[in-house]
């Protein structure tokens, strides 16, 4: 049986997608998980991934098109088989049709008049069993069922036949081209437009034909002035109001979207503390001296680290928040904050609970140039349970980060920085780095937020713990 492919929702309010490019072709054969497709979102193109196994038997939406969430865009099946077959209503309208044409061929002299209205709703009968059958958006579906629209009598002109919303709206005023008077109008319109001029155009006032052209002329000129003070006119008021204009981008559109619904819905509440970061550096330095090649590790992998074995003693912080109560997470994805010229992505490290510090800094290295290239995966994309986000590398010292909804918990670090520490009677020089914890007030309680950072701040002082 054949299998609709839909666009995901890659993000908690996306509502459409890109498809920038298909990865594979019709006949192809793709395994559940394999990549077949580069979309775009708001934010970044990420690969999409077979959700079913069999040959790819047809696309249904072309490269460069929009796509609603939940809209088929692909076709999976056995080999050999038809689509049409499987996925056209053509042959079970056929077989409607007749059982439709039995009920009211008994009251034939009675419900002759109606017998269109019959066959209407013996088309529509098939829909509400099968609504699959029909190739037709959510929106035209919607449409359809409001006007009254039978979807089996009108004609798609998406991709592959699909039914549009511009298809439904078309369908509606069918019967008015059906009058034919209002095509003759415009042949009776120019014979009323000479009627007028024929008292006008007497045999012996041939100059009054050139009175009018001479009034034409002076309505020109007349008309000339004002289309160049119109014009001029304009000019300063659009010029002062587009200086400094800078249009919005998809980019900037969502993270406005997200940013505002993250602050508006979400009861933020924050804790900082400064943690000693000097004997993470000096262990951060001993394990990238004994690392080859390019592998190192950052101090945003070792604070990745604790983070995961914070998380495990405070589950908490690695949830959601939902009308019916607070959904645990089994695995721990942390996302990293990740900055370019366009905007703001916080893609995730997935299953980081066993990962050890050289595989974090593995992953978050190929994370970060994979969302460069383009390359990400859905999952990676929406996955994320916990956050972090990174501005030590600007220098700056401490910040408030924005929690990504639906997680319940975003982390903001600043620059690792020496500064004079009393250590009992005496002042040192250590390298100390501010934290911030963003928590959502209705998954935990500021005790309890206080109690993580604590946590993760014995980590990160102590850092051979991590290595354990």
């Amino acid at each position: 049986m054949a299998t609709k492919m839909t666009m995901p929702q890659m993000g908690y309010d996306m509502q459409e997608g890109t498809l920038v490019r298909w990865l594979k072709s019709v006949g192809d054969e793709v395994s559940l998980g394999e990549a077949v497709a580069e979309i775009e979102t708001d934010k970044a193109v990420v690969e999409f991934e077979s959700t079913a196994e069999g040959v790819l038997l047809e696309l249904l939406v072309e490269e460069g098109t929009t796509v609603a969430v939940g809209e088929s865009i692909a076709t999976v099946g056995a080999e050999g088989e038809t689509v049409a077959a499987d996925g056209d209503d053509s042959e079970e309208a056929t077989e409607a049709e007749p059982v439709a044409e039995e009920e009211p061929s008994e009251p034939d002299a009675e419900e002759a008049p109606e017998a269109e209205e019959d066959e209407s709703e013996a088309d529509a009968i098939p829909l509400p069993a099968s609504p699959s059958e029909v190739r037709a958006s959510p929106i035209a579906r919607k449409l359809a069922a409001e006007r009254g629209v039978d979807l089996n009598t009108v004609e798609g002109t998406g991709p592959g036949g699909r039914i549009l919303r511009s298809d439904v709206l078309a369908a509606e005023p069918m019967p008015v081209p059906e009058a034919a008077p209002e095509e003759e109008e415009p042949a009776e319109a120019p014979e009323a437009v000479e009627e007028p001029p024929m008292p006008e155009e007497e045999a012996p006032e041939a100059v009054e034909e050139q009175e009018p052209a001479e009034a034409v002329e002076e309505e020109s000129a007349m008309e000339a002035p004002e289309e160049v003070e119109e014009p001029v006119e304009p000019e300063p008021e659009p010029e002062g109001q587009d200086v400094g204009l800078v249009p919005l981008t998809r980019m900037r559109q969502q993270i406005a979207r997200t940013t505002v619904g993250s602050k508006t819905t979400i009861p933020h509440f924050y804790v900082s503390t400064d943690i000693d970061m000097t004997d993470a550096m000096s262990l951060r330095k001993e394990i990238n001296a004994s690392l080859e090649g390019d592998a190192r590790v950052s101090v945003n992998d070792l604070v990745i680290k604790a983070c995961v074995h914070t998380i495990k003693g405070f589950p908490k912080f690695n949830s959601s928040y939902t009308d019916d109560g607070i959904r645990m997470h089994d695995s721990i994805n942390i996302g990293i904050a990740i900055a370019d010229e366009n905007g703001l992505i916080m893609p995730a490290i997935l299953d980081c609970g066993d990962k050890s510090l050289t595989e974090i800094s593995a992953a978050s290295k190929d994370l970060v140039q994979r969302s460069q290239s383009g390359t990400l995966h859905a999952e990676e994309y929406t996955g994320g349970t916990f956050s972090i986000s990174n501005m030590g590398m600007f220098d700056v010292t401490s910040f408030v980060a924005i929690i990504q909804p639906p997680q319940s918990a975003v982390l903001a670090i600043g620059t690792v920085q020496k500064k004079p520490v009393v250590q009992g009677d005496s002042v040192v020089v250590r390298e100390i780095m501010s934290a911030t914890l963003s928590v959502d007030h209705r998954v935990s309680d500021g005790a309890e937020g206080a109690q993580f950072i604590v946590q993760l701040k014995e980590y990160l002082e102590h850092p051979l713990r991590l290595l354990v």
